[in-house]
């Protein structure tokens, strides 16, 4: 960029780091280096300048941000000692020149946006909020419905089956369920119950499917009774695996009578 192009510019470094914590807030800190072209492409739908958007995106690129956030960081937590030197915007600026290789003007810009973004009151906010999704998930009974079929063939035939699940699960171990959910957490701690129960439920729709598979498949010469499917023990185990418990449970079944595979009123 620049010096006549920075100087046209509509929007301030406070102002670019108000969008970027407006992301930050909802999809986490980790969401800019998981994702710096929606990052970019964010930043193009806010009416902020191709030229701009490109030069805080080869800073995030460049991990700029992350060194920011913990000086911002390493400075808060010193803030109660004398002589404390904190993130300093020339020091930063001259980071931003050498990693990136952007003029002056533009890193001294960049930088201002980082030292606005990582502020004391930001960095506490997110403190603050971090993982209250999760708390919030540990703290409530969830329900869950599935829906499933698998098919049985044998004897060039098949028999369609199905299955209807229907519980309530809760909590019991938060550490253990930090673990399933970690990931998800690390790169945003503030993700909500809802996508945290997406995971948990995700997981929980492949155990009931490959029990059911399992059941439906497992013997080549005889057909499925469904009356005797009980996925309970396999959710039993998943949920003890994880620090979960299982508050209630329903199970149905259904399965169509041996059918031919063969179209006999087919013409060749």
């Amino acid at each position: 960029m620049t010096e006549q192009m920075i100087k046209e510019m509509t929007i301030t470094p406070e102002e670019l780091a108000d969008r970027l914590c407006d992301i930050i807030s909802e999809k986490g800190l980790g969401y800019l280096s998981e994702h710096p072209l929606s990052v970019y492409d964010e930043m193009l739908r806010d009416k902020v300048s191709p030229p701009l958007a490109r030069s805080l995106l080869s800073t995030i690129l460049a991990d700029i941000h992350s060194d920011a956030e913990a000086e911002a960081k390493n400075s808060t937590k010193k803030a109660a000692g004398k002589g404390v030197k904190k993130l300093s915007q020339e020091a930063l600026a001259a980071d931003i020149r050498e990693r990136c290789f952007l003029n002056a003007e533009i890193a001294d810009f960049l930088a201002a946006v980082y030292l606005s973004l990582f502020s004391e009151s930001n960095l506490s906010e997110w403190q603050e909020h971090a993982l209250a999704g999760f708390r919030e998930l540990c703290s409530e009974e969830m329900e869950y419905q599935y829906s499933g079929d698998s098919t049985w063939h044998a004897n060039g035939g098949h028999v369609d089956c199905s299955c209807d699940v229907d519980l309530v699960y809760g909590i019991q171990d938060p550490d253990k369920a930090l673990m399933l959910v970690g990931k998800a957490l690390d790169v945003n701690p503030f993700a909500t119950a809802e996508e945290l129960c997406k995971i948990i439920e995700d997981e929980l729709d492949d155990v009931i499917q490959n029990y059911l598979d399992d059941y439906v498949t497992g013997d080549s010469y005889y057909e499925p009774y469904m009356d005797d499917f009980d996925c309970r023990d396999a959710i039993e185990e998943f949920f003890k695996d994880n620090g979960i418990k299982l508050v209630k449970y329903e199970c149905s079944t259904d399965q169509s009578d041996f059918e031919s595979d063969y179209d006999y009123g087919r013409r060749w």
